[in-house]
């Protein structure tokens, strides 16, 4: 039976940390400001239902920029996703032989 080595942290070097720490960072802070627009963005609507205002324009807004935001935050997140498991496959391959 073949076990799959487990990578040590401490023998990744200090700039491929750093790296991956900042990546993580961006991840993290797009999606709380995506997440924090749709927030936003459904108060409008709520506040302009409450005051008996038009919404017309929240709404047109919404429909487009929450689906954008989202779409950006998840192609992001793949992209680190697919680069990191890319980088283990190569770290794993390199250390088995």
């Amino acid at each position: 039976m073949e076990t799959k080595s487990k990578i040590n942290i401490n023998s990744i070097p200090i700039r491929d940390r750093l790296v991956l720490i900042a990546q993580i960072l961006s991840i993290s802070l797009i999606w709380i400001f995506v997440i924090g627009i749709a927030i936003w963005i459904i108060n409008l609507i709520s506040i302009s239902l409450d005051l008996h205002d038009a919404p017309g324009a929240s709404i047109g807004i919404s429909m487009i920029a929450i689906p954008v935001f989202f779409t950006l935050a998840a192609i992001l997140t793949y992209v680190f996703i697919g680069f990191h498991k890319k980088d283990n496959k190569i770290i794993n391959n390199s250390s088995g032989e």
